[in-house]
């Protein structure tokens, strides 16, 4: 919507008035992200499958097709997932990956009620596979993407807020940083293994989640940020509800048995898209972020 995308047009348009350019310590990696990290030597790629199934609104080939070429160029075999997950079809996955999917009835309908994306036997197919050594990056966006993964992220113990994290100045871009905290000291971004340090992260309007005790937090949403949370997506008004995003992230890691988990929330930060992603110059570190995250990732494959 309109509002959706002048905020984010206004962002880069302050950043450049300020005169902002390549951040302390980022990649010059261009929007392909080649250079960003080494791939990781292995007798077989790693399969990493993009739901498609759920009525999601990133798929490999469609909102997310600059991710599939990302990973593709890193030596990552994408396929894409259809239909409901299996025993079955998860054992043929090394990395499953599920962004911004939907309940059929909240497809065209952004607005309460949300229902839930996946049925209950799904989520205990997902639990036990992850338990067992799959590995899955979970993404939900704003209203109405968390509401519609609520009941799988919190069998990780994981709780979406169901609905926008905005800071409180609208024009201060959602950069996460090293230097001020809110981005956190984390395999994904200290750098090892020929990966580079992370300093800086942007995100591009996304909500906000609390996380369990032995989860590790990467990306941090304090007291700057309000999320509000409608019942209608991008409707606002002085009767929305809001809550203050202190004590709330964006980004969190869980290790669970032999399998690993990454959860965030917010989607465009992991492709390219004109309004925003890894290929805005305002992310220059984004690409190599994505890379760092499916090599935290694909470890729990090689520990099988």
């Amino acid at each position: 919507m309109n509002l959706h995308l002048t905020r984010r047009n206004l962002v880069a348009v302050a950043i450049l008035m300020l005169g902002v350019g390549p951040l302390a310590g980022s990649s010059t990696a261009d929007s392909s992200g080649k250079d960003a990290a080494a791939t990781a030597t292995r007798s077989t790629p790693i399969t990493v499958a993009i739901d498609a199934g759920h009525g999601n609104f990133h798929t490999a080939d469609g909102r997310y097709a600059g991710l599939t070429r990302l990973l593709t160029s890193h030596g990552y075999r994408v396929t894409a997932s259809l239909g409901q997950f299996s025993k079955s079809k998860l054992s043929d996955i090394d990395v499953l990956i599920i962004a911004n999917a939907l309940h059929p009835s909240n497809i065209d309908r952004w607005h309460d009620p949300v229902l839930a994306a996946f049925t209950a036997e799904e989520i205990a197919i997902l639990h036990d596979w992850v338990n067992d050594g799959g590995a899955l990056l979970l993404i939900a966006d704003h209203y109405p993407f968390p509401g519609a993964v609520a009941d799988l992220a919190a069998v990780f113990g994981f709780q979406f807020e169901n609905g926008f994290a905005f800071r409180k100045i609208p024009l201060a871009a959602d950069l996460f940083e090293r230097r001020t905290g809110e981005l956190y000291d984390h395999s994904i971004t200290v750098g090892s293994e020929g990966l580079p340090p992370i300093e800086v992260v942007v995100s591009f309007t996304g909500t906000g989640f609390k996380i369990p005790a032995q989860a590790e937090p990467i990306m941090r949403l304090n007291e700057d940020f309000t999320i509000w949370l409608p019942s209608r997506a991008w409707e606002f008004s002085e009767q929305t509800r809001r809550i203050t995003a202190d004590g709330h992230f964006q980004g969190a890691t869980l290790e669970l048995g032999k399998g690993r988990v990454a959860v965030f929330g917010e989607a465009a930060m992991f492709t390219d898209q004109p309004s925003g992603g890894f290929n805005s110059p305002i992310a220059p570190q984004n690409a190599a972020f994505v890379i760092n995250t499916l090599h935290w990732l694909s470890a729990a494959v090689n520990q099988r």
